[in-house]
């Protein structure tokens, strides 16, 4: 009743989820430090047999604590086992409690699974509406950039073309100045328009980019007309001075004539050299320079960047042209204003000089029109102040409407690049909840082999505490054989009188049950202690759960060490029969003095003397040798030298040997065989 008591407070103290699982893993460690004698048929210690009436009655006579042991091992083994079947039941309600708990955490664990898969298919939603809108602005980009790359071959088309007429018009040019200069034909004139279209031929490539390929051709063709009226003339010039050395030879003329082609020709084949040189130099230039690769790459570069720009400068730059429109429609107001004015005080002067000169009627049908000619001049100039206003308001709006498209484009980017780190958080999010769904489905993984192994254990369990039920039911079985035994069992009269008994306990079991009751009582007192001066902070949880594992583990320990002790007194109990059974058949004492070496004494019950034969057992042959180290005549072996020649030397049999030397001792003695067999010496050597 007390137990039950201190088991019900203990009960209503109600341990939290971490001692649970603290107590659970600390049990589950000190199950396989400890292993019980239940959980492995090899490790369950034999029955022992019931104990015949002989051996009864020996024990009563010889050794009256040798009586009370079997019925204290039955009691103490029936106290351990109720103290088992507690401790089953216990735990069999802490693997119920950890199911329930584990079914919990499985159903939360569920509903967390599909709120983070509606939470991917949100997000995968959203995904691919960044990606359509993403594929839509990047199938823009592209449509721009190959727009741009057309433009950019047309260009370069355009500029390779023109790089050949300008090599080859230069060689011409050079060919042309050098036949006029070997002939004298060249003039000031004609030196100064070469000048300007060399100058005007050079040209950069930035002027052609800002300049029309088509307005360039022309001026280019302009020049070169210039050039070659210019040149005509020259030729007219010069052929005046020529006729004054000879007028009338045409067979010069003819010559010169012929020269002439022959000039054309060359010059012809000349430039069509340094043509065809150029264009080669042009394509292996062309092929070989990376700096155009590099320039390409830039463009390129700059062109992306162009086409981010082109749309939101577009606006930026109508703004700016609303702005300039009316900012020169401010200006033109303003001229008007002040003509108006000029106008205004020039007639209000005239009109004062007329008005203070004349006095007649017609003047003064003047000046009445020339009032109404200034009102009118008036609400004009108060219109056009109006007007004014309005152009200055209008400016204003630009400017603001400016300002407003300035903070909107830098919103637009900021925008772009908060959707760029959305998408890739999104990116990481989407990973982040990937790995997470993959270690919820790796821990409900673990549940479940948990739980399974949690059912596993409860099915042991409960087949160990049927098993345990079985042992107790034989346990009481045989203790009620032992009571009718002893009951029927002849007993020797004592000093306290035939019809009492007297049985020795090694342990007062009352005392037992006293320090039980005095260790519960101090338990509870300690954890109530706990409970008042801690209160509910975590560090009292914590060392709550410290506690119940220490206790637990206590309690583990002393059952650990009851078991020892008990299976050591079965042990003790066993080689004690053993030896006395050993004693009782062969009528030798064995006492082993050296295990290493295998040596041990063997001394007769009939002997009186107590002297000691010496044997040596040999592990690896598996032979006993009989050994004499003395070898006088007060050892043992000395004696028996005949039963030794004829039983060891001659038919290698010493327990020949030993039953001869038996037989020789038993005749020399004069005892009677039923006290010699009841008066037994038993050596502990341990």
């Amino acid at each position: 009743m007390i137990r039950r008591d201190v088991r019900d407070v203990d009960d209503d103290d109600g341990p939290s989820e971490a001692t649970i699982k603290l107590t659970a893993k600390m049990d589950e460690k000190f199950r396989r430090a400890f292993p019980l004698r239940g959980e492995g048929a090899l490790r369950r210690p034999r029955p022992i047999a019931p104990p015949t009436l002989s051996q009864i009655s020996r024990r009563l006579n010889f050794d009256d604590s040798l009586g009370a042991t079997s019925a204290m091992n039955s009691k103490v083994k029936l106290v351990e086992l109720n103290e088992e079947v507690d401790s089953l039941k216990r735990r069999l309600n802490n693997a119920h409690n950890d199911i329930k708990r584990l079914k919990l955490l499985e159903d939360s664990e569920k509903k967390k699974s599909e709120h983070l898969q509606v939470e991917i298919v949100q997000l995968k939603k959203e995904k691919e509406m960044v990606k359509q809108s993403s594929s839509a602005k990047l199938d823009e980009v592209k449509r721009e950039v190959e727009e741009v790359a057309l433009s950019r071959d047309r260009w370069r088309e355009a500029a390779t073309c023109f790089y050949r007429y300008f090599q080859s018009t230069k060689a011409r040019l050079t060919l042309a100045e050098k036949e006029m200069l070997s002939r004298g034909l060249l003039n000031e004139d004609l030196r100064r328009a070469l000048t300007s279209a060399w100058t005007l031929s050079e040209c950069s490539t930035e002027d052609i980019v800002e300049e029309s390929l088509h307005e360039l051709m022309k001026n280019v063709i302009s020049t070169l007309e210039e050039l070659d009226s210019k040149l005509d003339e020259g030729t007219g010039a010069s052929s005046a001075s020529v006729l004054r050395f000879n007028e009338d030879s045409e067979l010069n003329d003819s010559v010169t004539a012929v020269i002439g082609k022959d000039n054309q020709s060359l010059l012809f084949n000349q430039s069509e050299s340094v043509l065809n040189s150029t264009l080669a130099n042009t394509s292996i230039d062309y092929e070989k320079d990376e700096r155009i690769q590099r320039l390409e790459l830039e463009n390129s570069r700059l062109r992306d960047r162009e086409i981010v720009l082109h749309e939101r400068s577009q606006k930026f730059l109508l703004m700016e042209e609303q702005m300039r429109s009316t900012e020169h429609r401010y200006r033109l107001l303003e001229k008007s204003m002040e003509e108006i004015l000029v106008e205004f005080n020039s007639l209000r002067s005239a009109c004062a000089k007329k008005m203070f000169d004349f006095t007649d009627g017609a003047s003064q049908d003047r000046a009445a029109e020339v009032m109404k000619r200034i009102q009118s001049l008036s609400e004009s100039v108060e219109i056009l102040e109006s007007e004014l206003d309005n152009a200055r308001l209008e400016a204003e709006r630009a400017r603001k409407n400016g300002e407003a498209l300035t903070i909107e484009r830098d919103l637009l980017l900021e925008n772009i690049e908060q959707l760029t780190d959305l998408n890739e958080n999104l990116k990481c999010s989407l990973n982040n909840e990937k790995e997470a769904c993959g270690t919820l489905k790796r821990t409900v993984e673990t549940k479940n082999t948990e739980l399974s192994c949690v059912k596993d254990e409860v099915v042991l369990l409960r087949q160990h505490v049927s098993e345990l039920e079985a042992d107790l039911a034989e346990s009481e079985s045989r203790i009620a054989e032992l009571k009718a035994q002893l009951k029927n069992a002849s007993v020797v009269p004592t000093d306290a009188g035939d019809e009492t008994q007297i049985l020795h306990f090694r342990n007062n079991p009352l005392q037992c049950a006293v320090n039980s009751l005095e260790e519960a009582e101090r338990e509870r007192h300690r954890k109530r202690g706990a409970d008042t001066s801690l209160g509910g902070d975590e560090a009292y949880e914590r060392k709550k759960a410290r506690e119940e594992q220490i206790c637990a583990l206590e309690s583990q320990l002393k059952k650990s060490e009851r078991e020892k002790e008990h299976a050591i007194r079965i042990q003790t109990d066993i080689a004690k029969k053993y030896r006395e059974i050993s004693t009782t058949l062969t009528g030798y004492q064995i006492k082993l003095k050296d295990v290493e070496e295998g040596i041990c004494c063997v001394n007769s019950v009939y002997d009186e003397t107590e002297k000691q034969f010496v044997f040596k057992f040999n592990a690896l042959t598996g032979t006993v040798d009989l050994l004499d180290i003395g070898q006088d005549e007060s050892s043992q072996g000395r004696p028996w030298e005949e039963e030794m020649r004829k039983y060891i030397g001659v038919r290698h049999s010493i327990p020949g040997f030993l039953a001869a030397v038996t037989l020789q001792l038993e005749a020399r003695r004069n005892l009677e065989d039923d006290q010699r067999t009841g008066t037994i010496s038993v050596v502990h050597e341990d």
